[in-house]
């Protein structure tokens, strides 16, 4: 199995953990980014004192220079295993779970910080469920169990996801192909209102984009297990495709609503695009 693809990301805001790690945090401690001026009876190192601050201090004590204590993420994964999440294609939904859950982890490990992640279907069964931790030894169990599991029922358990999520901030991977009720999604967004959160939005061309002028084609309702052949003919090829894009711009404006950026993968898993993303925050 080749190595994943690795990227580097950060959250929008400083990290609120203790520990120390790669990420800008809330404390003062031994980092390199100058934050501000404290005194020297807080922060007694001589190593830090700034003498112009000092002598320019109305009060007369020291005045030290305080930096900014970088500091580890808790960093999580949602994966939507509901039963449309088992479409193949030329590329297969469960493939690109897989292979952005061995991505993320082997990034966030990389970075020295916590993964954790959680499959979620009609619930939140044990099996897809991994506390966030720095062991990501049994990532690669547990995406060959995702290539292979039976998906099945609706996607219910992202509304329980948040409730094993930690309560301090966190940057959250939210993937799915999010063939659900706008009203619900913005019920699972305004739940994880408290983190960073990066949709990974899930299609497959096949569903909507390359679709031929004519013929019969067989449609499928995975979750409902319902099919119906359609004659597909030039003006319903349009209608087709003009419904996706009407959703993609829906789904983009509720994620934006509450804060976020969609990342919409329509092809094989790349790293690359996760990548790009995070450095347009940095340029931001």
């Amino acid at each position: 199995m080749a190595q994943p693809e690795i990227f580097q990301y950060r959250l929008s805001e400083h990290s609120p953990r203790n520990f120390p790690g790669a990420h800008a945090g809330r404390l003062h401690g031994n980092g390199q980014i100058f934050k501000s001026y404290g005194s020297w009876l807080d922060c007694p190192d001589p190593r830090r004192i700034d003498l112009r601050a000092s002598m320019l201090n109305p009060f007369g004590d020291f005045k030290v220079r305080l930096y900014q204590q970088p500091s580890m993420l808790d960093v999580y994964m949602l994966a939507d295993l509901s039963a449309s999440m088992a479409y193949q294609g030329q590329y297969p939904k469960p493939q690109i779970i897989a292979e952005a859950l061995r991505s993320i982890a082997a990034s966030v490990a990389s970075a020295g910080d916590s993964f954790g992640f959680l499959g979620c279907g009609s619930n939140i069964d044990a099996r897809w469920r991994k506390p966030a931790s720095r062991d990501i030894s049994t990532i690669e169990s547990l995406a060959i169990s995702l290539r292979t599991a039976s998906y099945q029922g609706g996607n219910a358990g992202l509304l329980q996801a948040p409730e094993y999520l930690p309560k301090r901030r966190a940057l959250v991977f939210l993937l799915s192909d999010f063939h659900i009720p706008l009203k619900r999604l913005a019920q699972l967004l305004l739940a994880l209102s408290g983190h960073d959160v990066v949709p990974l939005v899930v299609w497959s061309q096949a569903e909507y984009a390359n679709l031929p002028q004519w013929g019969l084609l067989n449609y499928q309702d995975m979750e409902l297990g319902v099919s119906r052949t359609l004659l597909m003919r030039p003006a319903l090829k349009q209608k087709i495709q003009q419904a996706f894009a009407q959703r993609r711009a829906q789904l983009q404006s509720c994620f934006r609503r509450l804060g976020s950026e969609p990342i919409f993968i329509t092809k094989s898993y790349q790293a690359g695009q996760l990548a790009q993303y995070f450095q347009r925050r940095m340029v931001a």
